[in-house]
């Protein structure tokens, strides 16, 4: 299983630190969020293709030879429930 940048453990050690709260406790910019919700689709979209091949073309190698188990993505939807669970009453306008 790779480890550092770009890997499934270190975004999910990235998610632990909520990466969309300020220091001062606000929400992050909306640029923040952005990236949060990105980096956490597309992770997911890697493990449902992995698990779902047949239904796409040219995936690439580094993804089709995917290590991670579908649990991860139920794992990865607990963790962006955990981190908006504090904003989705505050924030909805």
């Amino acid at each position: 299983m790779k480890k550092g940048l770009g890997s499934l453990s270190h975004l999910k050690s990235w998610l632990q630190s909520d990466p969309i709260t300020t220091n001062d406790h606000n929400l992050a910019s909306y640029d923040t969020v952005e990236i949060v919700i990105l980096a956490i689709g597309l992770a997911m979209r890697d493990i449902w293709v992995t698990e779902f091949p047949e239904g796409f073309s040219d995936i690439p190698e580094w993804v089709s030879n995917s290590q991670f188990a579908f649990h991860e993505y139920e794992q990865l939807s607990h963790n962006a429930a955990d981190l908006v669970n504090g904003y989705k009453d505050t924030y909805v306008s």
